[in-house]
């Protein structure tokens, strides 16, 4: 180790990494994928190692007394395994992306500041040294009794067995019966979450070949990616749990995406009865844990103990030293695209972490990205089909609404509010739609049609009744609504518009006698409220459940009969390339979720355009006839799956200085072979967190085209001003 120095990512907006001396003290435990606090010009950064290298030989002590020694080693062990920092290290070129904040993207929140790591707990733990004891109390036999079958046993379940222990176990020390001392103890982010062990269930014929086909590619020990392709209640988690079943019995570890943490609860309890019993510790990795919890699961996953891990986009980065699978359910959501900073994209990361750990990639959905849909085509993924229900069970009846000539009270339609009553009256379900948070989007002044805006963003604050403040849902400021218009002095101040806390509150006073419970990021915010919810579902405490579209990702409640869909047109009139498969998967995605018991389903979507292909195919349950509408106009196009883009945002906070920035590097690209240059424009949210906002989309037939542009970014730097950013998105999902 004396002739070797270390190459540290700073986990800083660095272009490359820095060189350092290892270190007098602890150098012999420097090794890569450990912390270190490293000299950066006046200050001190915290780093990742990523290698080791050999001084020449020839030019030893001059090159050692260049560099600057590492300050000090920051962890016990490599919290990043080798073969992990290379797959970051590929994934922040691709994304052209420092390397060091790709890292400190990867790792959990906490790791990247000198104030140090979450502190790691400590507890009393007490095992029997004599079982042969003749013990004369009865509360010292049952406590050493306890232990003898338990140990090594915390101080924590021993109090929850027995009311005040802890001066029998001193006696018990005394007595040398037992001895103690103190041990780390993880978090545990499932206590109070009792499961029941469950039964794996009989598979249908489509279900069984899934998991043959599947399952023996683990054999092939290279990497095969499948898209498993079911429709809703087809029982694709059920060929997930039978095919990880195998990747343990081979003694390797399984990862589970998903896109919302929503989703984790219900998913995990699945995971827990199925797997738990057999001795197989299943990880949970997302950003609803707190920082300390999610540190201990880190440092689990690491030293091998846990099987399964499961999380949202950002359990891509796992540090998982055996890795058998990859799945990534519902592939096809939004929500594994980063949308600020690191701008990776889950499900592609998935892919690409499969192929250099040669290892087989699942991707699930019943609305198949066409993305994906297109590499299936094109041979890239081998189809797995799941067509039928599972139990024979029929798709549920979906109808459409026109609003123009409907009866319409508060929002809802006359069919609607009976297709309620109805349910109410059976004892059964209902999940309504409606993708806008809040009470109202807006407030407005009848006497002058004034409206509160955000500040620092081109956008009107959104109502929150109760909380009784006026929300940017972008850059969360918040302001206290006033009683008189600070434009006129008018007292006619209205909220305008429904959200979801509007719908539920006018729910709960049409149906006074139901149980009416939201669904979205105002209601769950809380730790744990959404496993509540999800547990409430299940038992049958909620009799309709309001909420935004994190009602319709994989949840499977089975009471549920009853869809209704609310403004379904909003988000075919968006102004983007992928409105309409975004909007179609929505609409079967939650249609999905009704008579997935045993009694059949209803959908029924309000619109103000029923005569739109889009609603008529997810009337049908047709993907491949939207798919076959919707193709030709993306190759006609060169929109993605056809061509390739990079969107190119400059921000800052002087108007004319972006503007100005923005036509220069525009001009710039305009000489760049086989890539066509659009903008620069306006984003469609020009003034964001008070910055201003230009993009540049590229476009471009083939990803090397890009790339060979992307290649010479660096060199772009000169062209901004130190108020003036940058933001490169490599394939990006959002372009407002």
């Amino acid at each position: 180790m004396e002739n070797c120095y270390a190459e540290v990512a700073v986990l800083a907006p660095l272009p490359r990494t820095l060189s350092y001396r290892l270190p007098d003290k602890d150098g012999e435990r420097v090794a890569p994928g450990i912390r270190v606090k490293v000299p950066l010009g006046r200050r001190s950064a915290v780093g990742v190692v990523v290698e080791l290298k050999t001084f020449a030989v020839e030019d030893e002590a001059a090159q050692r007394e260049r560099l600057k020694p590492i300050d000090a080693v920051l962890d016990d062990m490599p919290l990043l395994p080798e073969r992990l920092l290379k797959f970051i290290d590929r994934a922040s070129r691709y994304y052209v992306h420092p390397l060091g904040l790709a890292l400190k993207t990867a790792l959990p929140a906490g790791l990247s500041s000198l104030q140090g790591a979450p502190k790691i707990r400590q507890t009393r733990v007490y095992r029997a040294t004599d079982t042969t004891a003749n013990l004369r109390g009865s509360l010292q036999q049952q406590i050493l009794s306890f232990i003898v079958e338990h140990q090594p046993v915390e101080l924590a379940q021993l109090r929850d067995q027995f009311a005040s222990p802890y001066p029998v176990l001193k006696r018990l020390e005394e007595l040398g019966v037992i001895c103690s001392d103190e041990q780390e103890s993880l978090r545990d982010p499932f206590v109070g979450c009792q499961v029941i062990a469950d039964h794996p269930p009989e598979l249908n014929d489509a279900q069984l070949s899934a998991v043959r086909l599947i399952s023996a590619s683990l054999n092939d020990a290279s990497f095969r990616p499948f898209l498993l392709h079911g429709i809703t209640g087809s029982g694709k988690t059920e060929v997930y749990l039978h095919s990880i079943a195998a990747v343990l019995a081979a003694d390797k570890q399984a990862l589970v995406l998903v896109p919302e943490i929503a989703l984790t609860p219900q998913l995990v309890a699945r995971f827990r009865a199925r797997f738990e019993q057999q001795g197989q510790r299943i990880g949970v990795l997302h950003s609803g844990l707190s920082a300390a919890e999610r540190y201990d699961m880190w440092r689990a996953i690491v030293r091998d103990e846990v099987a399964i891990v499961i999380g949202a986009r950002s359990a891509v980065f796992a540090p998982l030293t055996r890795l058998g699978m990859i799945v990534v359910d519902e592939e096809h959501d939004d929500s594994y695209k980063q949308g600020e900073g690191f701008r990776y994209q889950g499900r592609d990361m998935a892919l690409l972490r499969g192929q250099m750990e040669q290892v087989p990639v699942v991707l699930g959905s019943a609305t198949p990205s066409l993305t994906s849909y297109q590499r299936m085509q094109q041979g890239a993924l081998t189809e797995v089909s799941l067509p039928t229900r599972i139990g024979d069970r029929t798709l549920p009846e979906v109808r459409l609404i026109d609003m123009r000539e409907a009866e319409v009270e508060h929002g809802l339609s006359q069919e609607l509010i009976e297709a309620l009553q109805l349910r109410l009256e059976r004892g059964e379900q209902s999940l309504l739609l409606l993708n806008r948070r809040g009470f109202s989007p807006y407030l407005l002044c009848r006497d002058c049609g004034a409206s509160f805006r955000c500040p620092n963003c081109d956008i009107t604050l959104t109502w929150h009744r109760q909380a009784g403040t006026l929300r940017c849902h972008y850059c969360d400021y918040v302001e206290q609504p006033q009683e008189q218009c600070p434009h006129c002095g008018g007292a006619a101040i209205e909220p305008e518009g429904m959200g979801t806390e509007r719908l539920a509150d006018e729910l709960q006073e049409r149906f006074p006698e139901a149980r009416v419970a939201r669904m979205d990021r105002d209601s769950t915010a809380a730790k744990g409220a959404q496993q509540k919810l999800v547990s409430r579902m299940e038992a049958g405490e909620v009799d309709i459940l309001v909420g935004t579209q994190m009602i319709a990702k994989g949840h499977d409640f089975g009471a549920v009969t009853l869809v209704g869909i609310l403004d379904a047109d909003a988000a075919l009139n968006f102004p983007d390339f992928r409105a309409a498969e975004r909007s179609f998967c929505l609409l079967a995605q939650v249609a999905g979720r009704a008579g997935r018991g045993e009694v059949c389903g209803e959908v029924l979507v309000q619109t103000y355009a029923p005569d739109s292909p889009v609603l008529e195919c997810a009337v049908t349950h047709d993907y491949r006839h939207f798919v076959a509408l919707e193709l030709p106009m993306r190759q006609l196009l060169l929109y993605p799956p056809f061509g390739y883009l990079v969107n190119l945002v400059v921000s800052g906070l002087d108007r004319p200085v972006v503007e100005g920035c923005a036509q220069r590097l525009a001009e710039r690209l305009m000489s760049a072979q086989d890539m066509e240059v659009l903008g620069p424009a306006p984003c469609p949210l020009f003034r964001l967190r008070n910055r201003y906002r230009m993009q540049i989309l590229l476009k471009a037939p083939t990803r090397s085209a890009l790339r060979r542009v992307l290649n010479e970014s660096s060199q772009w730097r000169s062209i901004f001003p130190a108020t003036t950013s940058l933001a490169i998105d490599v394939d990006p999902a959002d372009m407002m």
